[in-house]
């Protein structure tokens, strides 16, 4: 991260525009995404917003390719129809991303509408597990799901000179339970829930970049 943030400050002078002769992009990202934790563990989930926001630095390389490394702290929300007092209402993750892209020009010479394909490992740093008892706060910390996730990723960029947007959808292909058993602050199981089943990330991200 600190190799990124010197690379940023470094370039800001003359790296904001990715235009001809320049071989390599250094700058800020920052967006919405919409996302929901599937699979066989939690019950009755529904979609809800987050934010991501981080760094990326991009490198042309042949034939109308790109690679892009990004660096992005990134909340994803999932809501639950589970509206009792023992219930779960929403579960909110904060992750550190670290996508690695592909970026392809879908017409010779143009770097204006691309096609964008990668893989990212995601590092889980807190978690947070709300319900309709505690309103506002959260009813517990720290779910037992596991520390990692890997993402592939595919989606759309269109780039402008000094800017860029991207749209990308994120598919979790780790299932990241590690036995859930979720208990409120006062020692109450939230439910219901297969503590063994499987919990997937899924999330539809768009990022303008600068």
């Amino acid at each position: 991260m600190l190799i990124l943030v010197g690379l940023f400050a470094a370039q800001q002078s003359y790296a904001q525009e990715y235009m001809d002769g320049e071989k390599f992009r250094v700058g800020l990202k920052v967006g919405p995404n919409f996302g929901m934790l599937t699979g066989t563990a939690l019950t009755k989930p529904a979609v809800d917003n987050g934010f991501s926001g981080g760094l990326y630095y991009k490198n042309k390389l042949k034939n109308g390719l790109h690679f892009q490394t990004e660096i992005s702290p990134t909340i994803r929300n999932s809501k639950f129809s589970n509206t009792s007092d023992t219930g779960y209402t929403k579960i909110s993750l904060f992750y550190i991303d670290f996508a690695q892209v592909l970026v392809k020009d879908l017409k010779k010479g143009s770097h204006t509408h691309c096609a964008v394909v990668g893989i990212q490992p995601s590092v889980l740093i807190q978690s947070w597990l709300y319900n309709s008892y505690y309103l506002l706060s959260p009813a517990s910390r720290d779910i037992k799901l596991k520390g990692m996730d890997v993402f592939v990723l595919v989606g759309y960029h269109y780039n402008k000179r000094v800017y860029g947007i991207q749209s990308v959808l994120k598919i979790g292909i780790t299932n990241i339970n590690r036995g859930l058993n979720m208990y409120d602050d006062e020692g109450h199981h939230l439910g219901p829930t297969n503590d063994l089943g499987t919990i997937r990330n899924f999330t539809w991200e768009t990022t303008i970049s600068f």
